[in-house]
């Protein structure tokens, strides 16, 4: 019953919506990227599997000690030092509602039978039953909502396969559209978890797993970005083929216009730049929880017992900043998290790398410039730096053309060191090309990089303020350096 009611407001709100979104504007660019970035948590925030017991499933640890107010939630909106206490469930029951601890109610749920014993198997989601009706706009005062599982061994008699707490959006994750969860479905030993959100820009989630050999594993995602019906960013990924499609095309609404007015339904279809990539080993379900960017959002404690400096870093230890002080989370994963932090006296960016396990800082290296992507592949960090030099351009003062002179970011390098900040070297450089001039007719644009990387390769992605971005692909270890396109393809007149 809950379902309907739920899908009845969901369709509500979206003729709302479809009402605001004309009257809405777009973002600009640079806002876009860093709603893109705020990434991709700790034991703390979902339970890492321990060995397989003797049906081949994961059990798990036992989750946080996050406290609650005794007296309930009624106070939680006003303070910043209280979290949610997430319950261990029970180890066995009888069905699928001996599974949900008090206070929490069961929100969705699907049949299914991974262990295929021909008896139902069941995955489900609980939420905490709240005694008001906002959950406060703090997303670290939203209760986290426990996807779990469980499997049947024999009539009536049932154990848990696990639970985590990263892989379902809560109900302030959505955006403008509000709660972004959407029904979950099963099938055989597979069940898929959908999400959609935003407001005049859209984005959409759809993430399956499936039950192979005794393990739960990510087995094909898909997600959307664009405004409105018309996307503007398109990814799946396909595990059992190894296979990752991308599609991006150019989100200024000048672009958009051209193609979604057309008259021609391949323009709706038509992207700037389409590629494939080679997909490494797909990742468990835990894995994939904690490899979210959402993921440290669930972290509760980020004790500090130890920190280590890189021999080129000189930060004294009461100026470092611990995660959830951070300037931007880069990147997260099952065994730590890269964050990024300013120093407000000496203005310098520092990439710093918690380790869960043992509590530790490494302070990795340190930049004149804002440090936006990080990401580590085989035992190596890779991240994204400005190049900062004086450069002149023209301005007109007092109905006179004459030369100013200013330290811009004048390019970006992708570099690239070992785990413990040693090892520096640049293996992709990018100047802008009007920096070559003596001097150039105008200040020098936003400059930013992102990047991919799988299958031993890096595709990167150069914003120029509101020029064409090219597109490169190379190794991992930046040679075979070609452009594959640009965004957009081709120049408006």
């Amino acid at each position: 019953m809950r379902k309907k009611n739920y899908l009845c407001i969901k369709i509500i709100m979206g003729v709302c919506l479809l009402f605001l979104a004309g009257c809405s504007s777009r973002g600009s660019e640079t806002e876009q990227i860093s709603e893109d970035l705020t990434a991709p948590a700790s034991g703390t925030a979902s339970q890492e599997p321990t060995p397989t017991d003797s049906t081949g499933s994961m059990a798990e640890k036992e989750p946080a000690e996050i406290t609650v107010p005794e007296d309930g939630l009624s106070d939680m909106e006003n303070t910043t030092e209280e979290a949610f206490h997430v319950p261990t469930l029970p180890d066995t029951g009888g069905g699928l509602m001996d599974f949900v601890p008090e206070g929490w109610e069961l929100w969705d749920s699907a049949e299914l039978d991974f262990n295929e014993d021909r008896i139902p198997d069941y995955v489900g989601v609980l939420d905490i039953v709240l005694p008001y009706s906002g959950a406060g706009t703090d997303i670290n005062l939203t209760p986290p909502r426990i996807l779990f599982a469980i499997a049947s061994e024999g009539p009536g008699q049932y154990r848990l396969d696990f639970q985590d707490i990263n892989l379902v959006r809560t109900r302030d994750e959505g955006g403008v559209f509000g709660d972004p969860y959407l029904p979950l479905t099963a099938e055989k030993n597979s069940f898929t978890l959908y999400a959609y959100g935003g407001s005049a820009w859209k984005w959409s989630e759809k993430n399956t797993y499936t039950f192979q050999n005794g393990i739960w594993r990510k087995t094909m995602s898909e997600s959307t970005y664009g405004y409105g019906e018309f996307v503007t960013s398109y990814e799946k990924n396909d595990w059992e083929i190894g296979i990752g499609i991308r599609k991006e095309r150019a989100d200024d609404f000048s672009y958009m216009e051209k193609y979604w007015d057309s008259e021609n339904p391949q323009d709706k279809d038509r992207f700037d730049v389409e590629y494939e990539v080679a997909l490494d080993e797909p990742p468990t379900l835990y894995q994939s929880g904690m490899r979210w960017y959402l993921a440290p959002e669930r972290v509760t404690d980020w004790s500090v017992d130890s920190i280590e400096f890189s021999e080129d870093v000189k930060l004294s230890e009461d100026r470092v900043k611990s995660p959830d002080k951070s300037y931007k989370t880069n990147y997260c994963d099952e065994d730590c998290v890269l964050y990024t932090f300013q120093d407000e006296d000496s203005s310098l960016y520092y990439l710093a790398m918690y380790q869960f396990q043992n509590r530790k800082l490494f302070i990795l290296t340190e930049s004149d410039t804002a440090i936006e992507t990080a990401k580590i592949y085989k035992k190596k960090i890779y991240y994204s730096s400005g190049i900062m030099e004086e450069t002149s351009y023209k301005r007109s003062q007092d109905k006179q053309t004459q030369a100013a002179t200013e330290t811009n970011t004048i390019g970006l390098s992708l570099n690239r060191m070992n785990l413990d900040g040693t090892g520096k070297e640049i293996i992709f450089e990018y100047r802008y090309p009007e920096t070559e001039q003596e001097i150039p007719e105008n200040r020098l644009p936003y400059l930013t990089l992102l990047f991919e990387i799988s299958g031993d390769e890096i595709i990167a992605r150069v914003y120029i303020g509101n020029e064409p971005h090219p597109v490169y692909r190379m190794r991992i270890d930046g040679k075979e350096l070609r452009q594959i396109g640009q965004i957009p393809s081709e120049i408006l007149q």
